[in-house]
């Protein structure tokens, strides 16, 4: 099981809008013109403590009275990784010949089938969609939110991500970024010897690959992945689903390092991969490669776009590395190794419950109308990430702002640089 799910349908009816509901992104444009979506996105939903994989396809339509076939085809490869498949409708416009034609499709992949109806703050009656036959029926508004929760609840149960056997025990290190980034030399310089392909081009490796090291006086594994293509200039539908598979990878790790080219600094492929990774709330740490071929005025600008583009993710410690001479390897992977057992601390309430006080009486929580809102008990609820369950008044209606100042006032208390914290708000 892959904990991948797909949204699939004809165009225009509410698959962006789900998206962004189940992923809570703004990711996916969401405009009312059929045919607008193109391309697939990719997103993690968090539910219940698990995760899932969510993929939103392009809208399928008639073309010279036909489905058109490229779309199809791209739309069809991702439902091939897919385990659950969410066939939208549209209740505002009812049961229509080309849902009927899609579902023949999709029935023909033998996978697992939700019909979901949208738009149901505009109809009066979904009576129609029974004749589809599916058992599985959800009746939404993904507009307003509406029962997309107890969608969400029902994927969670079944087709989250799962673990996966790694055949050993020790931590798995995984190397993402995008091609030609020098993955492949990172890993050759970790083992030692030459057990990669490398080629001076981007996409030489084209699987992910897990290897046992013993290193350092230290067992680990690592798994290198295949290079990520900036989806402006992809020409094949295959490198997304290469990065649906790496997101899959990023899942079963322990920790990830993004590996970025020094010589090109920081550019939007790497903000994505970094911003994925927080998501799915793994330890990371970051490396600019290539630091043996830069000048002084390059490394100035990384400095800056470290200080502007990368101020969201301050907590993950970054290196400077140069796989190809094997600089700065041994501190990066000790340090690695150091932050995975940080990953797995557990924290006393009574020391948890005295660190949050102490951030309270420092910079107490905003008034909501006339009352102000109270935390009042905090304990942990897991790690590897760090989850940090917090109770009190009015708690859930806790701004993004303050709930950046606990997590930063909890980090400043506890040894946690390159691990993910997330906190979970509950009323009294």
């Amino acid at each position: 099981m892959s904990g991948i799910i797909t949204l699939i349908g004809r165009t225009n009816v509410g698959k962006s809008t789900l998206f962004n509901s189940l992923t809570n992104t703004s990711n996916a444009i969401v405009i009312d013109e059929p045919g607008y979506t193109r391309d697939t996105q990719q997103g993690i939903c968090s539910y219940n403590n698990k995760n899932f994989i969510v993929v939103d396809t392009a809208g399928l339509y008639f073309e010279e009275n036909k489905i058109n076939e490229t779309i199809e085809i791209n739309t069809f490869e991702t439902i091939s990784e897919s385990d659950l498949i969410l066939f939208l409708v549209d209740a505002k416009d009812g049961l229509v010949a080309l849902d009927k034609l899609i579902l023949e499709k999709i029935r023909k992949l033998n996978k697992k089938i939700y019909l979901v109806v949208n738009k149901i703050d505009k109809c009066k009656t979904t009576e129609e969609f029974t004749e589809l036959g599916l058992k599985n029926i959800f009746k939404i508004s993904a507009k307003n939110k509406s029962g997309v929760s107890s969608l969400a609840d029902e994927i969670s149960r079944s087709f989250s991500l799962p673990s996966v056997d790694l055949d050993n025990n020790y931590p798995s290190i995984l190397i993402i970024g995008k091609p030609n980034v020098g993955k492949s030399t990172l890993s050759n310089s970790i083992i030692g010897k030459n057990k990669q392909l490398i080629e001076d081009s981007p996409g030489t490796t084209r699987d992910c690959i897990k290897i046992p090291i013993n290193k350092y006086e230290k067992n680990f594994n690592i798994i290198d992945t295949p290079g990520i293509k900036r989806k402006s200039k992809s020409h094949k539908h295959s490198e997304k689903i290469s990065y649906i598979k790496t997101l899959e990878f990023v899942y079963y790790s322990d920790l990830v390092i993004v590996l970025i080219d020094a010589t090109q600094s920081i550019t939007d492929q790497d903000l994505t991969l970094i911003k994925a990774v927080m998501d799915l709330g793994k330890s990371s740490v970051i490396a600019f490669n290539k630091t043996d071929i830069i000048d002084e005025y390059q490394r100035q600008i990384i400095q800056r776009d470290i200080d502007i583009k990368l101020k969201f993710a301050s907590y993950i410690p970054i290196f400077y590395i140069s796989a190809i001479n094997s600089t700065n390897i041994k501190n990066i992977i000790l340090s690695s190794l150091k932050i995975i057992e940080h990953s797995k601390l557990s924290i006393s309430t009574p020391s948890l419950n005295k660190i949050v006080n102490e951030a309270v009486d420092s910079h107490q929580p905003p008034l909501v109308g006339k009352k102000r809102i109270r935390l009042r008990y905090a304990h942990q609820g897991g790690n590897n990430p760090i989850r940090i369950i917090i109770h009190g008044d009015m708690a859930e209606r806790l701004p993004n702002g303050y709930k950046r100042y606990l997590t930063n006032y909890i980090r400043k208390k506890i040894e946690l640089s390159g691990v993910a914290l997330f906190l979970e708000l509950r009323n009294k």
